[in-house]
């Protein structure tokens, strides 16, 4: 190995001697040795470009010692003289094998850099003007603030509802709180002069309007659902009894929840609610928004046969040309009679089928109603939207007012199937290259927000037809899309199936964006619904664990920033919240359908004190499919046997921290900890693990499928609940007042 320069002359200084460089500045000594250190600060250099070709691959591995220089007594007077290279040589370090860093306690030595966290949770911290402990008026001020006028409508709301911590009281029409512009006085009175403007416009460029021609009983055998009979349980635990349906038929609920017999059914008499049976599996229902109080409510269901969510040869099914390609809308009406005592209306009368819808652009996915006309959007298979006007005779006009007559085609219900075919939709959204639509939300009359499989999202116009922006939102498939309105109507909130839930506003989506930090997956619809009471949005609540089942909430203002609302027993499958109340409705995937108060355990205001908030199981559903029936032994083989339970007592919301504790030494509790406890348990929630039982598999038909509240004045109480088995159970959850009490 070359040695340097400077040690092949041995060079000896006496310390007596002591040259000071002041006093000999043409010493050639000093000079000489420099030169030779100037020499050694580019000895790397040199090294690198004169290795021996032939050197071995061990001596390139072995570390050598290198001998550093004695230095003169001299050269301590020329330390300003000298450059920093030459007074501190750098030492060459030959690799060996992968390189390492050496811990060292100098100062100029590096550290090594801590390694970034692979986890995708949400980092726990917040931003903004609230934190986790903020409760009560100060989380009232934070969110509604500063207008002294917001402030005392969410001040007038908090006293409203919160005595009411399980159900709703029954609502009398006409009153202040129940109507939709709460917080926007007149919204709907200025809303109703563009719509009849708009649809005086509509009525004249487009005479033909929606196309609908009624079918044979031949013709509508492709549209027709599982035939067969399905045998419910029904009643008190206890004492239960058997009750058949079949496809379109329906019975009326007693105040103990059992049916009623229709041969001596007093028609004066209030019934609590419906049970009917769709036939198939309901993966979207949505209520009609009419105006009036004596208007029939219109109730319209995607349906889907049971065979499409069964195991079957895909292969082979999909080559066929009529694969998935008939879908399914069915309309109900419910009466409802004014109940003279307190003044609210109670349902009454029988619900009846008014018509089935047959599409042949596939099966039908979702359905929305119009906020302000009688226009239905339809989601297909097909991956486009439709909106048409399914009107009947027994409909009722927009706004109380008669019918605006599209120039459709009336048809005769047929006594055997009522089923009417679309020819011509009233407008159609599509787009080309393959990208399906997955999610829509209306956004006002004439505007259409529609969620693709790209994860963009499109504003469209209903009159006249066309695309007005696409913006690209998520990177996967968006599956839950729900809008502000009608206060904050262009604020669309989009869940993805993989990804962040974000919210846009569709006046300047460029830049007016937010997101919650905290990466996800959802496979289930239906899991996004919009509070009018609390301008804010309810979701699953995002996070990355598989056994999530808690729903949070995330204000407009503060989107990114989630509240725990709800803690099911098992995986969420459908929720709701109420248009005329703040009320939010639960269905899991175990039958059950509960309910509560969302005030009170997000202010967790209880009468002026702290604590955990109540709920209520409003029924639970449970099915079993009918492989386990015998053909020759059971009425149940045809469709297998289901079982309604009711008549549960309230409970206590459950929380993460009564579910799983972190290991660890436990530290005595001090006070003023109740918030660092509350923080820690909704981390472990989200990143620990939980109660197992969660995770349970049930039967597939057994989950509650879809839920919504009625959005109309005096039937905010009514909700629709659908069962997988193809039960729907339409109930008032409206609580009495008390005596003397008119809220």
């Amino acid at each position: 190995m070359r040695t340097r320069r400077s040690n092949r002359t041995k060079r000896y200084t006496n310390e007596l001697d002591v040259i000071f460089a002041d006093e000999h500045e043409d010493d050639p000594l000093a000079r000489r040795q420099k030169r030779a250190e100037d020499q050694d600060a580019n000895f790397d250099g040199d090294t690198v470009n004169n290795i021996d070709d032939d050197a071995s691959h061990d001596e390139l591995n072995d570390e050598s010692e290198v001998e550093e220089p004695v230095a003169a007594v001299g050269d301590e007077e020329e330390e300003e003289e000298v450059p920093v290279q030459a007074k501190i040589p750098p030492r060459r370090v030959k690799p060996k094998g992968p390189f390492r860093l050496k811990s060292s306690s100098k100062s100029t030595s590096y550290s090594d850099i801590e390694p970034i966290v692979t986890d995708s949770h949400m980092p726990r911290g917040y931003a903004g003007s609230f934190d986790r402990h903020v409760r009560g008026m100060s989380l009232v001020r934070a969110w509604y603030g500063p207008r002294k006028r917001s402030i005392e409508t969410a001040l007038r709301l908090l006293d409203r509802w919160i005595d009411w911590t399980l159900l709703p009281p029954r609502e009398i029409a006409n009153t202040t709180d129940c109507r939709h512009d709460i917080w926007n006085k007149g919204t709907f009175e200025r809303e109703s002069q563009y719509v009849e403007q708009w649809l005086a416009r509509l009525k004249g460029d487009e005479p033909q309007g929606t196309i609908l021609c009624p079918l044979s009983e031949v013709e509508s055998e492709p549209y027709r659902l599982q035939p067969g009979t399905l045998p419910v349980l029904m009643g008190p635990h206890a004492s239960q009894e058997e009750f058949k349906f079949t496809t379109g038929e329906s019975r009326r609920l007693g105040d103990k929840g059992l049916p009623i017999d229709d041969d001596n059914v007093d028609e004066t008499r209030a019934a609590s609610g419906w049970i009917f049976d769709a036939g198939g599996i309901v993966l979207s229902l949505d209520w009609a928004h009419r105006r009036g109080p004596d208007t029939p409510q219109l109730l319209a269901l995607a349906v889907i046969p049971h065979g499409d969510q069964e195991n079957y040869n895909y292969e082979v099914e999909v080559l066929k040309p009529d694969f998935q390609m008939h879908g399914t809308v069915q309309l109900w009406e419910f009466l409802g009679q004014k109940h003279e005592p307190d003044g609210s209306i109670r349902p009454t009368g029988k619900p009846r089928l008014l018509k089935t819808l047959c599409l042949d652009t596939g099966r039908a996915r979702r359905v929305k109603w119009s906020p302000a006309c009688d226009h239905l959007a339809v989601l297909s298979g097909d991956g486009g939207v439709d909106i048409l006007e399914p009107h009947s005779d027994n409909d009722d006009a927009t706004y109380g007012k008669k019918p605006v007559l599209m120039g459709h085609v009336r048809t005769t219900l047929h006594a055997n199937n009522g089923a009417e075919k679309l020819h011509r939709p009233l407008a159609s959204f599509i787009l080309d290259g393959g990208v399906k639509a997955t999610a829509m939300t209306w956004v006002n009359f004439n505007r259409l927000a529609v969620g693709y499989s790209d994860g963009s999202i499109a504003l469209w116009s209903v009159h006249p037809n066309r695309l007005l922006s696409r913006h690209p939102v998520h990177h996967s498939s968006i599956i839950g899309m729900a809008s502000g309105y009608p206060t904050l109507p262009y604020l669309i909130a989009t869940t993805p199936i993989g990804g962040d839930v974000k919210l846009t506003d569709l006046r300047s989506p460029s830049c007016e964006t937010t997101e919650v930090p905290c990466l996800s997956v959802l496979t289930t619809p239906n899991l996004l619904s919009w509070s009018e009471h609390l301008l804010g949005f309810f979701t699953l609540y995002p996070s990355s664990n598989v056994l999530n089942t808690t729903i949070g909430f995330m204000h407009h203002a503060y989107f990114p920033i989630t509240r725990r609302a709800y803690y099911a027993d098992s995986f969420v499958t459908a929720i709701s919240v109420g248009r005329t109340h703040p009320f939010l409705l639960v269905g899991t995937a175990d039958g059950s359908l509960g309910a509560l108060n969302t005030q009170c355990e997000i202010f967790q205001l209880l009468r002026g004190r702290r604590g955990v908030s109540d709920r209520i199981r409003i029924f639970q559903h449970e099915h079993r499919p009918r492989e386990h029936f015998h053909a020759n032994n059971s009425p149940a083989a045809e469709r297998g046997a289901s079982r309604i339970l009711h008549g549960f007592y309230p409970e206590k919301n459950r929380h993460a921290n009564a579910d799983w504790r972190g290991s660890g030494k436990k530290r005595r509790k001090k006070a003023g900890d109740d918030d660092e406890e509350e923080e820690e348990a909704n981390n472990e929630e989200m990143t620990g693990p939980v109660d197992p039982s969660r995770g349970i598999v049930y039967e597939a038909l057994t989950r509650i499928t879809a839920v919504e509240w009625n959005p109309n004045e005096g039937y905010g109480c009514w909700a629709a609940a659908a069962m997988g088995s193809g039960l729907v159970k339409v109930m008032d959850l409206g609580l009495d007042l008390p005596e003397g009490d008119t809220m």
